[in-house]
């Protein structure tokens, strides 16, 4: 055991006999120095001793060594006849908390690892820095400590997350002016809502998503406070609202052929990028019978006056489900994925030469074009050889000729040069995008659709309106919304009857700049320490995490 001469931090009201070092320990053994104490159930000073006793907490580490304090601390007899208490010990609360194991200053350590890392990561990174501790000690930590004193916000943000995603919901509470969470709530119901907002009446602004309940939440706790409709929210239902306009057109726009497309070859490939199996195509059938049971079923219970809100419940589907097959005068069937630029696209003229001369040896067409500049592998050539070739190489293993012995089954994608329209959901970005973060591909696809006088009114409307939102442009609002309800686009009749049902919440999203963009920032920060917590992400834990200052 070596000895050790000083240490570089004081014990207050201790005087230090001893300090030892053994198995990557430090030992400091120190006795109490306190003549008096103050008993704790009278309040009354003694000097009379009654015993010693011996305690071992432990405290910082010192240059990458535990260290453990080894303290002879007295019992004093209590002077006060009259007093509950014959004896007590004295204490230091500056140095040691009662009955602790640890010091103060190592309870602090280990709570700021417990509060930034949780349980579990946070004893593994404490055991790194040689404070062991175990998971669930950090928590206790966490749930011991109390919580903060939070001033009264006005102005909040309110939004949902999710316990357990499509199933189990809270409600997270922003105050956006000093930017932090001041409140979890176990559900996102207009009534538990509106009861945490009536013990806040100074509450004067209120920021939230399109959701009804929060609506009503707001309308039924805090009548007086100004409801601010999220602008983000209000973009992205101008999006779906222009997403169900192409379904509902897509029959009818026509797709111009690309100038990139390549030369059709007019063979059955014998191999191709994509097998299925026939249990694949009869599992793949399966769905759509499905997928077009539930379309005919959605239009003929709308043929029969039911409610959209009635339709979703009774076949289990989302409200915007229902809309799109609404939207949709046919069924729609799965979208062919446009030909995706690739460095073989400069080589394609020489390799679709080189093939109609009869060459079908891969490794020979890829030297070629090697010798041009290509910079590729040899595997993408053998794809490309592949998809045109109408009987097996002299070199194709046995197995695949016995596995495709019969007709081959292909993935289902289109020659280079039978395009077809993107996916809606992709498609509407190039009427909702500057055109200068268009190329020049995705430009002549637009301007091309736009020839369809429904398509170009609606790009005008949704261009207009993201202008209105960008700019604080309230005034101009109302004549936007009389605009659509006149316009003859049913699908943008329905937004602005939306906005109507809403429309001081939305007249504010668009006028004052509050919104909840800091709220969904902090729905972040939630789910980021809910993953982290390993399962352990109970709401009051959760919300002792999050309401501590950083």
């Amino acid at each position: 055991m070596k000895a050790i001469n000083q240490i570089p931090f004081s014990l207050p009201g201790f005087e230090i006999d001893e300090i030892k070092q053994s198995d990557g320990a430090i030992e400091i053994v120190a006795h109490s120095i306190e003549i008096e104490a103050i008993c704790p159930a009278c309040q009354q000073c003694s000097s009379r001793v009654h015993s010693y006793y011996e305690r071992s907490p432990a405290d910082l580490p010192f240059l990458s060594h535990r260290v453990k304090l080894l303290l002879t601390v007295k019992r004093f007899r209590c002077q006060n006849p009259n007093c509950s208490k014959a004896t007590f010990v004295e204490r230091w609360p500056r140095l040691i908390a009662l009955n602790a194991q640890r010091t103060q200053r190592l309870s602090l350590a280990l709570s700021i690892i417990a509060y930034a890392m949780g349980g579990q990561a946070g004893s593994q990174l404490a055991t790194k820095l040689n404070m062991f501790t175990s998971g669930d000690t950090l928590l206790r930590i966490i749930r011991r400590t109390p919580a903060p004193e939070i001033p009264e916000p006005k102005i909040i943000g309110v939004d949902d997350w999710a316990k357990r995603r499509g199933h189990l919901y809270g409600t997270i509470v922003v105050d956006l002016e000093r930017q932090r969470i001041i409140d979890l709530l176990p559900d996102r119901t207009a009534e538990t809502l509106s009861k945490w907002l009536q013990g806040h009446p100074q509450i004067k602004v209120v920021t939230r998503d399109r959701s009804g309940e929060y609506a009503r939440g707001v309308r039924l706790g805090v009548p007086q406070a100004q409801q601010v409709a999220d602008r983000w929210h209000l973009l992205v239902n101008l999006r779906d609202a222009f997403i169900r306009v192409l379904d509902r057109l897509r029959p009818e726009l026509k797709v111009p052929y690309s100038t990139k497309t390549t030369e059709k070859v007019d063979t059955i490939p014998f191999l191709c990028r994509r097998r299925y199996s026939h249990n694949e195509i009869t599992l793949r059938d399966m769905r759509r019978a499905r997928r077009l049971e539930l379309y005919e079923k959605v239009h003929r219970l709308r043929r029969a006056k039911h409610t959209i809100l009635g339709i979703a419940r009774r076949l289990k589907m989302s409200r915007m489900t229902v809309y799109r097959y609404l939207s949709m005068s046919q069924f729609p069937e799965p979208i062919t994925h446009r030909h995706r630029p690739s460095i073989l696209d400069p080589y394609l003229p020489h390799l679709n030469q080189r093939w109609k001369e009869g060459c079908r040896n891969a490794s020979e067409l890829w030297r070629e074009i090697c010798s041009k500049g290509y910079p590729g592998s040899r595997r993408q050539v053998s794809r490309w050889v592949y998809e045109r070739r109408e009987q097996p190489s002299a070199f194709t293993p046995a197995k695949h000729l016995k596995a495709h012995s019969g007709h081959p089954v292909f993935s289902g994608h289109e020659a280079a040069d039978q395009p077809s329209l993107p996916a809606s959901q992709r498609l509407v970005w190039l009427f909702l995008k500057h055109t200068d973060q268009l190329d020049l591909e995705d430009l002549r696809l637009r301007d091309q659709l736009l020839h369809h006088p429904t398509l170009l009114k609606t790009r005008e409307l949704a261009q207009e309106f993201q202008r209105i939102v960008r700019d604080h442009n309230g005034p101009a609002l109302d004549l936007w919304l009389k605009i659509c309800e006149t316009a003859d686009i049913p699908e943008f009749a329905n937004f602005a009857a939306g906005l109507r049902q809403d429309y001081q919440a939305v007249k504010a999203g668009v006028t004052l700049t509050w919104s909840n963009g800091q709220t969904e920032g902090q729905v972040n920060k939630l789910k980021m320490i809910k993953r982290q917590m390993y399962g352990r992400a109970n709401l009051d834990l959760l919300r002792s995490r999050l309401l501590h200052p950083p």
